[in-house]
């Protein structure tokens, strides 16, 4: 809160966007200490490794600390305000973003076991995980499970090209005229007639 009494915000640009993103300072960040923010955003990371998404994770952390300790985290826990976390916080935000790479391969992991474990009744039950299972972790990971592979490379190249003229073409002409000639020869054997007084007929082209 800012002294007057007004709710303080924090005005960030997200690369690719065209406005900035207005978000509330005091999300999260007025109830929850630091040590129990991190500890919570530690529990995303980790279930994104194995294939648990962040709005599980939250939920079930939630549920948790309602049964357990619920006069003690006053504000109620939701993925938006652990998505706000991570947006105000570039070192957790890197992380995250890292994270989402090993989210899909756990997606990726995923759609090959129900692919192998589909039998003739859950056919058609199995294409539509599978399918989901392929659409997310392009999302996640699109550098390994994108249609649009990413290649990516470091320091400075050079490209050498080299032209070499090809000599088929006149090689061929010549061949095609020792044909020719060949083929007219022996036309003019050919159609010499069987008399004393032989005519040599020799037709053009």
């Amino acid at each position: 809160m800012s002294p007057g009494g007004s709710t303080a915000s924090t005005i960030r640009q997200h690369p690719g966007q065209c406005a900035p993103v207005h978000v509330n300072a005091e999300v999260g960040m007025r109830q929850w200490t630091r040590e129990e923010r991190e500890e919570v955003l530690g529990l995303v990371l980790e279930g994104m490794a194995e294939g648990v998404t962040l709005q599980e994770t939250v939920e079930r952390e939630q549920r948790r600390l309602s049964a357990r300790e619920p006069e003690r985290y006053p504000g109620k826990l939701t993925p938006g305000l652990v998505r706000g976390w991570l947006w105000l916080d570039e070192e957790w935000f890197r992380r995250y973003q890292r994270a989402k790479a090993l989210l899909g391969q756990a997606y990726a992991d995923e759609a090959v076991v129900t692919a192998r474990e589909s039998t003739s009744q859950t056919t058609a039950m199995d294409r539509v995980r599978i399918e989901t299972l392929k659409w997310a972790a392009a999302k996640a990971n699109p550098v390994e499970f994108g249609e649009k592979q990413t290649v990516e490379h470091q320091g400075s190249q050079t490209l050498q090209v080299k032209i070499v003229e090809e000599e088929g073409t006149v090689r061929n002409v010549q061949a095609l005229k020792a044909a020719e000639s060949a083929a007219l020869e022996r036309a003019v054997v050919g159609s010499i007639a069987p008399s004393s007084n032989p005519v040599v007929q020799v037709k053009g082209p």
